[in-house]
Parts: C-alpha cells; structure tokens; sequence
C-alpha cells in the first residue's frame, strides 16, 4: 500500500483559497482500460475496475492524502480527478520499483496536483415532466368465430389481448362474439390484437382503432376442441305457498250488568173504612183480623210501608176504643 499526499492548483491559485462552492471535494484515483502483466502473466484492466477516493482538506486543511493498496497490480496505472475535473498528473502505481526507490520513502509519496478548470458542484439532472397520453375512446368489435372450417359453438369465453391490455371476458352466441376494447390511452392505436380461446390465439390479428363500431371483424382460429360451457337452466322459482294470518281468538262480549234497585212503592189500595154504626156489642178481636188480611201491621205480605202499617194499627186501636164506648153508652 502507497499513501499519496500534496496540495492542489487550479489555474495558478491555491485550490483552498478558491470558492468552488463544493461542500466535499472530492479526490478520485481511478485505473483507466489498460494491459500489463502481472507473474509475467499478461493481464487486461478494465476502466475504474480499482478506484480509491477522497475528501479533499480531510485531515489537513488545504491538502489531500490517499491510501492506495492493497491488491493493486504493481505498475498500474491511475488517472486522478478532482471534483469531476480530471488532473493533468497521472499515477503509476509502484511501491517498490525494478530500478530502487528514487525517493526516500516509495510507500509515503508527495505529489502535487494541477487542473486547468475550477472545479463546480454538478448540477443535478431534473428529469422532464413527462407528457401525459392523449385518451382515446374504446370500440367495439363483432363478427364471426371459426375454428378450422367450424363456427364457434355457443357459450365460448373469449378475450382481446392488445400489447399489455386485456377485454373484458364475453361469450359467443350463434358463431358470433362481440367485444368491447378500452385500453385508454393513443400509444394503443394501429397496434394489433388477438382474440383468445382457452389459451389458443387467433390466426387473425387486426388493428385496434379509437372509436369504430364493426359488425364483420371475422376472427380464424386453428382447428382445436373447445370445451363448451354448460348452458345454466333456468328453473322457475316455486310459487310461496300463503301462510294463512292467525284470526285473534274472539273473546264473548262481558254480559251486561242489570242492577235492579228496589224502590219501595206505597200502597195504593185505600184503607177500608171501619167506621160502621154498629147496632149491638161487638168483640174487638173480629176487627183485628181484618186489618192484618188487608197489610196493616207488620205482616210481611203486606204491600204498604212501615209508616202506613202503624197508622193502620193505631186507626185499628182507636176504632176499637170508639166502639167500645159506644157499647157503653147503649148500655146505660
């Protein structure tokens, strides 16, 4: 391993005192393409196959210092840059040379650089906005189907493959297929396209254009068996059998409540008068018996009140009185 240190000159002035405005100066010892033998054995360098950098004032200010080894082929030689810019001294890497060490010290290596440009920060490449695609309208295709000498059976699924786009899945019907293609954009226009059945591509390739609607885009095939997709039988729903709603049970009317209220009514039989003139002694007793077959009293078949049947019992008991002195009136 050799370790190259020196300073550095652009057009005459000290690297240092000049303002390239790189933040890390760069120092770069690269092999260009070249031959030489290595063992006495002829040996092929590519460019930049051994590259060893740099940061120029990295440890010492307004200097460079670089480590070249190990592994480098003896005698090869270096190509120096400095900040991109490439130097006008070149490098012959050859720590321990046929003829002696002309210095004194072949592993430790002062050598000063020049460059005729000052070397400026790289400007940083900005990629082009790219364009945006023009939009292109989709189409639809139809026609015939033959596979070999055939008609395509019904039920086949078929898709377009356009480049990288691919249609929707449709199906034939009668020989026929018809096909919608919207790849989007204007790149797709006059570029061709297939149709395919199950993994077999179609011998007929046409051109996809924006916007046409065809009826006679007829599509060949190579003679293959197509397996057909089994047609789905339409089975009629059953009809739903009604559920018959629950009727509520039907509660009897509550029967309606009769209240009788008993009202006591008077008698409306007028009291027998018991007033007679009486021509002879009578016992009090027959009189009683009267009085209690008409309700007097407190008979319980009586129809009258309790207010009538004492009045009915004392007018009794007055009658009676009257009677009696009338009996003894007669008698004196």
């Amino acid at each position: 391993m050799v370790h190259y240190q020196g300073s550095i000159t652009a057009l005459g002035n000290n690297l240092d005192s000049i303002d390239t405005g790189i933040t890390q100066l760069e120092i770069v010892f690269s092999t260009p393409a070249q031959s030489l033998k290595v063992n006495n054995i002829p040996t092929s360098i590519t460019e930049g196959q051994y590259k060893f950098s740099t940061i120029f004032g990295d440890p010492i200010p307004a200097r460079y210092h670089i480590d070249i080894g190990p592994g480098v082929p003896e005698r090869a030689e270096f190509d120096i840059y400095i900040g991109g810019q490439k130097a006008n001294q070149t490098v012959m890497f050859d720590p321990e040379p046929v003829n002696g060490c002309k210095i004194n010290n072949c592993y430790n290596v002062t050598l000063d650089l020049t460059v005729d440009v000052i070397p400026r920060p790289t400007p940083t490449a900005v990629p082009p906005t790219p364009t945006p695609l023009a939009l292109v309208n989709p189409s639809l295709y139809s026609g015939e189907i033959r596979i070999g000498s055939t008609l395509v059976p019904d039920n086949v699924e078929i898709y377009a493959i356009l480049v990288d786009y691919q249609s929707e899945i449709v199906k034939t019907s009668g020989g026929r297929y018809s096909i919608t293609l919207n790849p989007g954009t204007i790149n797709y226009v006059g570029q061709d396209f297939n149709l395919i059945i199950q993994g077999v591509y179609s011998l007929t390739t046409l051109p996809f254009e924006a916007n046409v609607f065809t009826s006679d885009s007829n599509f060949l095939f190579p003679d293959f068996e197509v397996t057909t997709l089994p047609i789905p039988m339409l089975l009629e729903a059953p009809t739903p059998t009604p559920i018959p709603t629950p009727m509520p049970t039907p509660t009897p009317p509550e029967p309606e409540k009769i209240i009788i209220v008993v009202t006591p009514t008077p008698s409306n039989e007028k009291p027998q008068s018991l007033v007679a003139e009486s021509t002879g002694p009578r016992e009090s007793e027959p009189l009683a018996e009267p009085l209690a077959e008409q309700g007097g009293g407190c008979s319980s078949s009586g129809g009258g009140n309790s207010s009538i049947s004492i009045f009915s019992l004392l007018l009794a008991l007055l009658l009676t009185v009257l009677s009696y002195r009338k009996r003894l009136k007669f008698t004196k």
